[in-house]
Order: C-alpha cells, then structure tokens, then sequence
C-alpha cells in the first residue's frame, strides 16, 4: 500500500478556521459526488495543523512551521491508482474547482510513503501529531541515511524518558525514492516520523528535550539536512476517516 502525505494551505482570503471547517464538512461532500475517485481511496485522514501564536506558544525546542493549515493522508492500493484517480474526467470537472475555490492549490506538495508502526502504547487514543520530514545530506545516500536514522533512533531518540513516558504512537513513512512511483508536486525528502501525543503540553515537552532536539536537528550527525527539515504539529480528525467508510457503504 502506498500512503501519499499531502500539505495543504488555504487561499489568501481564507481564515485558517474556515478553511479547516470547509475541507472537512463542504469539500468531503463535494468528493463524495465522484464515487469513482473516492471509492479508490483505502484510508484517509485529515490532520488540522496548529497556526495560532497563542497555542503554539507552549512550544520552546523544536521550530514549528505554521505556514500551512492542514496534512492529508491518503491510503490507495498502487501508485497507478493515484494516477487512475486524479485523472477521472469527473475529478476534472466537480473536485477540482472545489479545491480552487478554498485552497492554494499552487502551493500543495507532498510526498508518497510506505509506512510502518514502529511502536504504540496499549490502548492509546491520543490526537496531538507531530510530523518531522527529513532530507539526507547531499552526498549520503538513501540507504546510508536509514542506516544512519535507524540507529540514531533506536540508540538517542526512543529510550529518552520523554520519548517512553509521552509517545503513545510512533510511525514512520518511508518516502518512496523509486522513479517509478514519482508524482507531480512531490517533494525530496527521505523518511517523514509521525509521533502522537496525549496533548499539547506533552508535546510541549517532548519537543523541549535537548535529546530529541538533538536527534531530530542532526546534532553530532552528518547525514541529515538540518536546514530542508520541516516539522509540523496538528491535531488528527478521526470524523474524516469515518467520512470515507460511510461513502464506500452507502
């Protein structure tokens, strides 16, 4: 299965709440008219990103962009059925204007992953969602840098205290390097780490440690790219995976 990560702004005229309250009320009826793109979906999921000065202010380590609004998740089967998708005339015809009409469509990127559950707590049901992109320095190439990543996980990163008393999930999106599932506007990243919290004060804290700052920003490392990383924190919407099952019933 492959998982497409996708970033996702608002237009300029748009407030980060409408915009979120559109993307996960009117847009999702609009797909839901074009059964034959929706129905090739596996899974889905909206994380709705935090923006606002005042809830990120508890954030003190790592640096949080704020300069877009959301992060899908999109499951599908197979690349080409990615590409069946966004080729369907009706795609063309009712789901895209849509997504002119409140997005900055221009300035959508992401990137196509196969991920992995590296760990999870015992009934976890926590919400807050860091996202951490990762680039590999030029030079190092990509199996070097998971050689490099994994270790430097499992060795600095996992058995911090921070890391085993707020982590509830752990999963890691490998981001596909093979030419043949490349796609428009995809990004070169190598390795995007999803880690779930009970809370923003807990993630407060796990993005202060000087340890998971250490790991996450390359420190000691030469194989990362400190200055193409970008991490996010969002909040994920279970109401939008549940959207996509009642479709496919119906």
């Amino acid at each position: 299965m492959v998982k497409l990560l996708e970033v996702i702004g608002r237009r300029s005229d748009w407030t980060h709440a409408d915009f979120i309250r559109y993307q996960i009320t009117t847009h999702l009826e609009v797909v839901d008219r074009v059964p034959e793109f929706r129905n090739l979906v596996r899974q889905y999921m909206q994380n709705h990103l935090f923006v606002d000065p005042s809830e990120l202010a508890l954030i003190k380590g790592l640096p949080i962009s704020s300069n877009t609004d959301s992060i899908i998740e999109v499951w599908w089967d197979r690349v080409a059925d990615i590409r069946r998708a966004f080729e369907q005339p009706r795609y063309f015809e009712i789901i895209r204007p849509d997504e002119l009409a409140f997005g900055d469509v221009a300035g959508v990127w992401g990137v196509a992953t196969h991920d992995t559950l590296i760990m999870e707590r015992s009934e976890f049901a926590g919400l807050i969602k860091l996202f951490v992109f990762l680039k590999r320095n030029e030079g190092i190439s990509h199996s070097d840098f998971l050689r490099h990543w994994r270790d430097d996980r499992d060795r600095r990163l996992m058995p911090v205290k921070t890391f085993r008393s707020f982590v509830g999930r752990y999963v890691e999106n490998l981001v596909a390097q093979d030419p043949t599932e490349s796609l428009p506007g995809m990004r070169a990243f190598d390795l995007v780490a999803e880690l779930w919290f009970d809370s923003l004060d807990q993630a407060a804290e796990f993005t202060a440690d000087p340890a998971v700052i250490a790991v996450f920003k390359g420190e000691g490392a030469d194989y990362i790219d400190r200055a193409r990383t970008l991490i996010y924190l969002g909040e994920e919407k279970p109401a939008s995976a549940e959207w996509l099952l009642r479709g496919q019933r119906g």
